[in-house]
């Protein structure tokens, strides 16, 4: 009577495949999150040195954040140059139409300023003020017309000159707007978010195309010099910006509180932004100070994470 034979060929090959899968991935976390956390220290520290912190725990989850909001606003570029790059069509005509500069400069500029509308949600703009010159309202009037001349593109008897005059006129609108709201508002605006993605953009698109920015024996000082700028860019003009429930860098408004023993104010309350809190105390800025005043916890009884004058309840009972 003939027995079967067990299979132990494929249970074989299976082990180490399966455990090199797993080394495999254990590395690329590891890669990961070295690459997170060495941004998020960089975009931290000049972040606070700007205030004049020089004490920093590397050991927060705050400063993983700060690394994954930067390679989200670093990779989010890339990604739309690819997905761009990815819709093609079967018809020439319409490949044309895709291929052509109006309708790269109008995906792009759409998609930029669809993101930071997204993106906006997650910033603290309470400081910001509506600008005089043209608003959200006329950026979005701007974009659909655009959109609508572009997409006529596709006709062969429209003139195609229009169309590129409409595209340039969206991506104008949008830098204009972006570079405004830098110098006047510090960021502090959808317009501001969106010209990070749209200048990046550009950036990964001639990357992509030239392939010169490759890390190389010839051209790595580039890189690095690009990538430094990027995360000093971030670190000075977004983070600060970005809700600390997100793990951003905004100040936390808040009241305080000291004890009647205190050297700084005895028994007095004050309304100030808490910028970091440390096992010793609290860095404080008030107003349009440029500087941090550091508090010791010792001389604080009471902090209460609220711009509200009135105090909290425990102030209020008698």
């Amino acid at each position: 009577m003939a027995t079967e034979k067990p299979v132990t060929g494929e249970v074989a090959r299976s082990g180490p495949d399966l455990g090199r899968v797993v080394d495999l991935a254990v590395k690329v976390v590891v890669v990961l999150a070295a690459i997170l956390y060495g941004f998020g220290f960089l975009v931290i520290s000049i972040h606070q040195y700007s205030y004049g912190l020089t004490e920093m725990n590397p050991l927060r989850p705050k400063v993983l954040a700060a690394g994954i909001w930067f390679l989200c606003f670093a990779a989010l570029p890339f990604v739309l140059v690819l997905e761009g790059a990815a819709i093609v069509s079967p018809s020439p005509e319409r490949e044309r139409w895709l291929r052509s500069p109006s309708t790269g400069m109008l995906f792009s500029a759409s998609s930029c300023y669809w993101i930071g509308i997204i993106l906006s949600i997650a910033f603290d703009f309470q400081a910001a003020k509506e600008p005089e010159g043209p608003s959200t309202g006329t950026i979005l009037i701007v974009m659909v017309v655009s959109a609508a001349v572009v997409f006529a593109d596709q006709w062969k008897r429209f003139p195609h000159w229009l169309a590129v005059l409409a595209s340039l006129a969206l991506g104008g609108l949008l830098i204009f707007c972006g570079f405004r709201d830098l110098l006047h508002f510090h960021g502090e605006s959808v317009a501001s978010i969106a010209l990070w993605f749209f200048g990046f953009s550009y950036f990964a698109h001639m990357e992509m195309r030239s392939r010169s920015w490759r890390l190389e024996a010839g051209n790595w000082k580039q890189s690095l010099t690009l990538s430094l700028l990027a995360v000093a860019g971030f670190a000075g003009i977004y983070y600060p910006h970005i809700k600390p429930s997100w793990g951003g860098g905004a100040p936390i408004p808040a009241t305080i509180y000291f004890t009647k023993d205190s050297s700084v104010l005895p028994g007095g309350s004050i309304s100030a932004k808490i910028l970091d809190e440390v096992d010793g105390g609290f860095y404080l800025i008030g107003g349009s100070d440029k500087t941090a005043t550091f508090i010791p916890r010792s001389e604080i009884s009471l902090v209460y994470y609220s711009d509200d004058s009135s105090g909290p309840f425990v102030v209020k009972v008698r």
